[in-house]
């Protein structure tokens, strides 16, 4: 058998590695989960501008068939002969058509962007979540030294060390009547 002091320094030291062990594993899952937030902003962001090249690429083709649309019109009324309000009529509503195709495009892109914009928040909030699971998982301060101190404790009882017929207990009271 160990001497009981060797004991309560083994257990002591066993004690503070594993919980450096555990701090420290602790520590890697809060690191994780920053760099994966990382990664989902990043692929947020590119999703973001894909929808808006998306946009403005479908904008710009409507407004291309647009442009025909009014100069095949124009050019159908100068060939017939036809002019005045039936014309007018004509070209107002191919405007009409690109301007509520390029309104549900607009709309369109800009629900793609709240939704974009929702995910990121709740991609934020878990990993908030997962680093504060991480950090109840470390033991530091006053809890460290409880557990280091509970565990030299119990090795150097594993020891002998309270063997010679005085308990804890005792040791407690002897070292309170002899303070007060």
């Amino acid at each position: 058998m160990c001497d009981p002091i060797t004991m309560a320094a083994i257990s002591a030291v066993q004690t503070a590695s594993q919980i450096s062990a555990a701090n420290q594993a602790a520590e890697a899952q809060q690191n994780a989960a920053v760099e994966r937030q990382r990664a989902m902003n990043v692929q947020r962001q590119l999703e973001m501008e894909e929808t808006n090249k998306k946009a403005a690429l479908e904008l710009a083709q409507e407004k291309r068939k647009a442009k025909r649309e009014f100069s095949a019109s124009v050019a159908m009324a100068a060939e017939s002969g036809v002019s005045g309000a039936t014309t007018l009529r004509n070209l107002a509503d191919v405007y009409m058509q690109e301007s509520f195709k390029s309104g549900s495009i607009q709309s369109l892109a800009e629900s793609d962007i709240v939704r974009i914009a929702t995910q990121s928040q709740s991609d934020f909030l878990q990993t908030r979540s997962d680093i504060n699971v991480a950090e109840s998982k470390k033991t530091t301060g006053v809890a460290a030294a409880l557990q280091i101190g509970g565990s030299a404790a119990m090795g150097y009882g594993a020891g002998g060390g309270f063997d010679s017929g005085m308990t804890l207990n005792k040791s407690v009271y002897a070292f309170k009547t002899t303070w007060s």
